[in-house]
């Protein structure tokens, strides 16, 4: 059997030094690390997390708690930037998904803890309050794509105020005046600001966002219903007045404003200009004309809130209390300057 005294007599150090190059490299001179880690890997020798554990009182494992895992590409990229994190630092990921598990949040919180995760990443799929995770906080701890009112947790968002507002202003250098703000369910906290940042750039413009030009496309925070979706499009687009942009709650939506300007006759982007928000690339690239969209940088937002948390478990001092995200806006085809 391979062990850490098999390791150092390959490498021709002492087994203190592969101790240590395994759990602090950065003590070990590079010459002698790059050795050891030569007859590590020579040896296939896989070290023993749990043994490690017990000797340092450190797992070196973090949890990643959402409430969605497999039905949204989203958490995939949040994920990815936190193993991009973990990975420098040589540490674990334990996943915890509390979409349809018996007992939910409370049976994970626990099983984490018999796991001695040393801090927990918790997202969400949308951009929304999560006290229920707020209130069951018992150690280090970092929010992506979410917030809490009930405890002082470091949080990572999307800056949807900015995203509505790059919208804006390319829409308005377009020279469009009427634009309409297709909504996702007006609750979702990211669609109050989305049309924040779209008023203010229709303000700094000398323009204004109308009120009777912002509807719902979604009936509460339910499954997307593509069928409400279409209908509020297609009655927005039946409008005398109707606008020569649309903005729209995410790039699903954006497909059903498709479908309705079609059935009008209404062409894209020379009758009306489409606008989403995501950049979910099974819409964005596939719609024809492709989609001009603000896209959410979910990767570098996992990468930062495990950067925060990993941090903070070190004993830095923590960031601002929230930190957002800027996501760019990309531009497609499906915007046009005005007729």
């Amino acid at each position: 059997m391979v062990n850490i005294r098999t390791v150092a007599a390959r490498a021709g150090v002492s087994i203190k030094t592969v101790s240590r190059v395994l759990n602090d490299p950065s003590t070990v001179a590079a010459e002698t690390r790059a050795r050891v880690e030569a007859a590590a890997e020579e040896l296939n020798f896989v070290p023993d997390q749990r043994a490690r554990a017990f000797r340092s009182g450190r797992s070196g494992t973090i949890g990643f708690l959402t409430d969605v895992i497999a039905t949204t590409p989203y958490s995939v990229d949040i994920i990815r930037g936190v193993e991009d994190a973990l990975a420098e630092r040589g540490l674990s990921l334990l996943i915890g998904n509390t979409d349809n598990r018996m007992g939910g949040l409370p049976t994970i919180l626990r099983a984490f803890r018999g796991s001695r995760v040393e801090g927990i990443v918790y997202a969400a799929m949308y951009h929304r309050e999560a006290n229920d995770f707020g209130a069951g906080i018992s150690g280090p701890s970092v929010l992506v794509n979410c917030f809490t009112t009930v405890a002082r947790v470091p949080t990572v968002l999307p800056d949807d105020e900015e995203g509505g507002r790059l919208v804006g202003r390319h829409l308005l250098d377009l020279g469009h005046r009427r634009i309409g703000f297709l909504m996702l369910w007006p609750e979702i906290a990211a669609m109050h600001l989305r049309r924040a940042g779209l008023a203010h750039a229709c303000r700094e413009a000398g323009a204004s966002l109308r009120d009777d030009l912002v509807v719902a496309g979604q009936n509460g925070t339910a499954p997307f219903d593509p069928s409400v979706a279409f209908a509020a499009a297609r009655a927005l687009l039946s409008r005398r007045d109707r606008p020569t942009a649309v903005f729209c709650g995410n790039d699903e939506m954006a497909l059903q404003v498709y479908n309705a300007a079609a059935e009008l006759g209404l062409s894209i982007p020379s009758d009306l200009s489409v606008v989403g928000f995501d950049d979910y690339r099974l819409f964005s690239e596939g719609l024809r004309p492709a989609l001009t969209t603000v896209a959410l940088s979910y990767q570098r937002m996992g990468k930062i809130a495990a950067d925060i948390l990993l941090d903070s478990i070190a004993g830095e001092p923590a960031p601002a209390e929230v930190v957002r995200v800027q996501g760019p806006l990309v531009v497609r085809r499906s915007t046009a300057p005005l007729p």
